[in-house]
């Protein structure tokens, strides 16, 4: 298998870095964006080993670090405080679409991917983006997975609101790290000021191509029932629901990645069946 760790640049100049998996012999095969949620990025948790799977399975996988995600050269703590702190969701969406761009300008594995096969695959609020992203560009993103998704952005309390009224900065405790998140008022103006834009249940139901909502019965972060919403909401004409009895939202798998669970294993396997039907492997 290749892998490759490369950089594109966003709108605003700054990096994008990305890691490119793909087998030897791969020749305009589909491809997977797989994007991570909150406090994720690309080599957490099960994200390699997924990518691994995938790209051993035949597809491209182009896993990213968001450019405002806080993450720089350790794997284990987030080093760019300042810059997770300016993160915006308009800002995750247009990171997207600049992957989205440099792939169809075949600036990202030239004449290894099929550019009329592209999908997303999302965890948590990365599963929120995605469902934006695929809503906004129809045809173009040919089928989506989600993992633990999130069905809106608005996740903060009346008491946090208040400080960003005032000015102030709201931090979040990243209990993995036990570092202190923080969290401008930008975050929460982009949010607001495009609240219909945001909607996650809306964008839902506007996508037409398959998709996937895998979601553990035993998430202790993001209700199985947020799932079963953007399900029951998605007007896709192919469309599943599928709850993972026993599944934490990281599926078992906590970071850096040790052994896979049967929880993990049973997402990965629905997640893999579904881009094999779908995206023509």
């Amino acid at each position: 298998m290749i892998r490759k760790t490369i950089h594109i640049q966003n709108n605003s100049k700054e990096d994008i870095n990305i890691d490119l998996r793909h087998r030897e012999d791969a020749k305009s095969a589909p491809a997977i964006i797989i994007v991570h949620g909150f406090k994720g990025f690309k080599d957490f948790a099960f994200f390699p080993d997924l990518s691994h799977r995938l790209s051993m399975a035949g597809y491209v996988t182009i896993t990213a670090n968001f450019s405002r995600n806080g993450i720089a050269y350790d794997h284990n703590t987030f080093e760019n405080l300042d810059k997770f702190a300016e993160n915006t969701i308009s800002h995750e969406l247009n990171d997207l679409q600049a992957i989205i761009n440099n792939i169809k300008e075949q600036n990202i594995a030239k004449r290894t991917i099929d550019l009329d096969r592209l999908a997303l695959l999302g965890h948590s609020k990365g599963g929120g983006i995605c469902i934006l992203k695929a809503a906004e560009l129809g045809d173009d993103i040919k089928c989506i997975v989600t993992w633990g998704s999130v069905n809106t952005f608005s996740r903060f309390n009346d008491e946090q609101i208040k400080t960003w009224e005032k000015g102030g900065v709201v931090k979040v405790e990243n209990k993995r790290t036990k570092q202190l998140m923080p969290i401008n008022k930008t975050f929460w103006e982009d949010y607001t000021k495009n609240k219909d834009k945001f909607d996650i249940l809306k964008a839902a139901s506007k996508i037409d191509n398959p998709a996937l909502f895998i979601h553990g019965d035993s998430d202790e972060t993001v209700a199985s029932t947020e799932s079963e919403a953007i399900h029951k909401e998605c007007s896709a004409y192919v469309k599943r629901l599928e709850l993972v009895e026993g599944a934490s939202h990281t599926f078992g798998i906590s970071h850096p990645f040790d052994i896979p669970t049967e929880e993990y294993q049973t997402a990965c396997l629905l997640t893999e069946n579904w881009f094999d039907n779908y995206l023509n492997i």
